[in-house]
């Protein structure tokens, strides 16, 4: 019967070139049997589509910004939520007053640094130090209603990351079990990140060795890497 693997992207499918290697080896293989592989991330297509050309990741779904986003392989919309336009304009005029905020990024469905506001799926902020980010994620999440904020750290910023609060890994991967019929106990997750939360917590969830001390509380089920729990789930 067809099985479905979701996997995060940064810190769980991609930890080091050696790794991805094979995980991507184990996903091919795993397809071959008629199985689905997803990835779910906080990246916008924009930055995921550079690390999916890069390797050559195999998939059949996309769940992207935090879960604002379902495209399938062929790039079709399947659910979104964006963001209300009065919402970020208002968020806009905060940043514009804040001189902590070096940057602000604007992301639609398949484009970043947009400039219309009226069909944002994520807002992303860059700052230059944990305690400034911090501050002004608290501040958004007081102050804003239907949004959920992140702080995630890249290789020079710390970013805050805005999505609506409707945005769930777990609500678009039921979206997906409705369009493919794939019963429940066929579905595996795999995360490390607080935004993976409710994915691992609702579907049959395993979190990677690295994973932040959020998730220690959600599952027990500990794995190396996806390639092992592909071999795991196989059987």
């Amino acid at each position: 019967m067809k099985k479905i693997l979701i996997s995060d992207y940064d810190g769980t499918f991609y930890q080091n070139y050696i790794d991805i290697k094979k995980n991507i080896d184990k996903v091919n293989e795993f397809r071959t049997l008629d199985n689905l592989f997803v990835l779910a991330t906080g990246r916008s297509y924009v930055d995921l589509k550079q690390k999916i050309d890069k390797y050559e990741i195999p998939y059949d779904y996309l769940i992207l910004n935090h879960g604002a986003l379902l495209l399938s392989k062929d790039l079709e919309i399947i659910k979104v939520f964006t963001l209300d336009k009065e919402l970020v304009d208002s968020i806009l005029e905060y940043v514009s007053d804040n001189k902590d905020i070096c940057d602000v990024i604007l992301i639609s469905t398949f484009d970043k640094n947009v400039t219309d506001t009226s069909n944002i799926v994520k807002i992303m902020l860059k700052l230059c130090s944990y305690d400034k980010a911090l501050k002004v994620k608290n501040y958004i999440d007081d102050r804003y209603t239907n949004i959920r904020g992140y702080l995630v750290r890249d290789e020079e910023h710390y970013l805050v990351e805005i999505v609506s609060s409707e945005a769930s890994k777990s609500l678009m991967i039921d979206k997906i079990l409705d369009k493919e019929k794939i019963i429940k106990k066929n579905v595996y997750t795999i995360g490390d990140g607080i935004n993976d939360i409710d994915m691992i917590r609702d579907y049959n969830g395993y979190r990677v060795r690295n994973s932040c001390k959020e998730l220690v509380s959600v599952t027990d089920r500990v794995i190396d890497n996806v390639s092992d729990l592909i071999s795991r789930i196989s059987n």
